[in-house]
């Protein structure tokens, strides 16, 4: 199993983040996914319009449109390894990165993020990131890990832009949490992995906080997940109007 630790950057996207418990090694079963923009593409994902989803061609409102800038590299290392990546472009935001782990550890980007795999299952599940630019020392991007930890990686020089939520008919924002903060209605997967939207405030009720909660840390996800350990909650699931119901989301539940 993969878990994630998060870089300051992405705080405040993490308590969302703990609907689906990606930080714990004994997860509880999820029946639905919070959309986010970037960050690591674990069982969270960045979908398109309802058009688009299955596909990935476009982001959601408030999600990160990635124009790549230079050609792929790629390599394998046993132990902390360094991927050349060639002259940094001008306009670079961060580098994307896909990391697989070849074996069990603990695998930590320049920014301080950082994956562990436990399984050599977790070979057959990558880890995609965006490294801040600001966060890479010359032009190559370094993993730290122990010596005999082995990997592969796969980076190029990016450019993102976080667009902009949209609004529907009533006024009310939709789309997917982003360091901007939270829409009026935030973009999930419903039990039966159909895209819609569930109202940010049935999301902090059913989660026990306020949208200005924020945990920086897995420590804080694991108190929060042993308070609320045995709670389950099904929220409404809607088209972006937040009116036309096609679903539910499910927080909580063994």
């Amino acid at each position: 199993m993969n878990t994630t630790r998060m870089s300051p950057e992405f705080a405040t996207a993490f308590r969302a983040r703990l609907v689906d418990h990606v930080t714990t090694t004994a997860q509880p079963r999820r029946r639905g996914r919070v959309l986010l923009t970037g960050g690591v593409a674990l069982t969270l994902a960045l979908g398109g319009t309802a058009a688009a989803a299955a596909t990935g061609l476009l982001p959601l409102p408030g999600g990160t449109m990635t124009t790549d800038l230079s050609a792929a590299v790629s390599g394998t290392f046993a132990g902390t390894g360094a991927l050349p990546l060639g002259e940094r472009p001008a306009d670079a935001t961060g580098v994307a990165v896909s990391l697989t782990c070849l074996t069990p550890g603990t695998f930590t980007f320049d920014d301080g993020a950082s994956v562990t795999c436990t399984t050599i299952d977790d070979t057959t599940r990558p880890t995609t990131y965006t490294v801040p630019v600001d966060a890479i020392t010359g032009n190559q991007v370094t993993i730290a890990t122990t010596a005999d930890a082995v990997w592969s990686l796969t980076a190029t020089w990016v450019h993102a832009e976080t667009t902009a939520w949209a609004v529907n008919d009533n006024g009310f924002t939709y789309g997917v949490i982003n360091d901007n903060g939270e829409p009026d209605l935030i973009a999930v997967m419903t039990t039966d992995n159909q895209p819609g939207y569930v109202w940010q405030s049935d999301l902090n009720d059913a989660n026990g906080t306020t949208a200005a909660d924020s945990f920086t840390s897995p420590e804080d996800a694991l108190r929060w997940q042993a308070q609320n350990a045995g709670t389950v909650h099904h929220i409404p699931v809607y088209e972006s109007d937040g009116t036309t119901q096609i679903g539910v989301f499910q927080v909580g539940g063994n």
